[in-house]
């Protein structure tokens, strides 16, 4: 399947990472106009993850939803000052106008410390999700309010999977605001990849904006390497950037016939979320 549809389906239809969840119906395959789409995502030219999800919400939004967007990262300025921008507004299907705050998040669990106050932090850690989901409803979704007198609807619409060590079942107690209906995928430490690609199954590292869909895992281009393959490269890129590493794991049947993608994060040995 086409990685933009693969990416819109899962940017729709995904576990939202918070709750309560943003009110949104589901999407088919059948909806999508994949040349259309396909045109539409070229013309982006950003490599990071936030812009490309960003105008796979803008599509779904206008071309698939038809409906009417006010504003797309409009800036809010108060005595000249910037307070920052508002990601959506717009009518929706019962005429209500509506501010959508947006992000898609990837964070790992540390069972030890916290870090900043965290149990989840993001691969940079200066992000958790405790201090994105405090900005977004305390602040973000606020900023309407300074533009217009009539927003009916606020959410958040925030999509994403948490990553776990392994061995961890339940978390004992979720932050607030996140979702116990998440997606989940594996951290493990560069010493620990052996334990993972002992399986024989096929591996290869993952590029921005491609983090999306479980499915496509980025861009097809880039060939599935062997585990040994797979341990040199991530070496070679351990050697080059002290920081994690996101990989995907390609999981064949026997015949061939199947196969099953997932994602996981690959952490320096000495990483301890700072």
């Amino acid at each position: 399947m086409d990685k933009y549809v693969e990416d819109l389906l899962w940017v729709v239809n995904s576990p939202s990472l918070i709750s309560p969840a943003a009110e949104c119906p589901t999407l088919a395959v059948a909806r999508i106009d994949r040349p259309h789409l396909r045109s539409f995502m070229e013309k982006c030219t950003s490599t990071k993850v936030g812009p490309y999800f960003e105008r796979l919400i803008f599509y779904w939004l206008k071309h698939i939803r038809g409906l009417q967007i006010l504003a797309h990262g409009l800036p809010v300025r108060e005595q000249g000052k910037t307070l920052g921008e508002i990601d959506f507004l717009f009518i929706d299907e019962r005429g209500r106008l509506t501010h959508w705050e947006v992000a898609v998040k990837f964070y790992l669990y540390l069972t030890g410390q916290p870090c900043r106050g965290s149990h989840f932090v993001g691969p940079n850690s200066r992000d958790t999700f405790e201090r994105k989901t405090q900005r977004m409803h305390e602040h973000q979704l606020l900023l309407s309010s300074k533009v217009r007198n009539d927003v009916e609807v606020r959410e958040a619409f925030v999509k994403g999977c948490l990553f776990y060590p392994p061995g961890i079942g339940v978390v004992p107690e979720l932050p607030r605001w996140m979702s116990a209906n998440h997606d989940r995928g594996l951290w493990v430490h560069q010493s620990e990849l052996q334990k993972v690609t002992d399986s024989g199954d096929e591996f290869r590292i993952l590029t921005k904006p491609h983090w999306l869909s479980v499915d496509s895992s980025g861009d097809e281009t880039i060939a599935w390497m062997e585990p040994d393959e797979f341990l040199a490269a991530v070496e070679q890129q351990a050697i080059r950037f002290d920081r994690p590493i996101f990989a995907a794991r390609r999981f064949v049947s026997q015949d061939a016939s199947t196969n099953h993608v997932e994602r996981f994060f690959v952490v320096p040995n000495e990483w301890s979320g700072e």
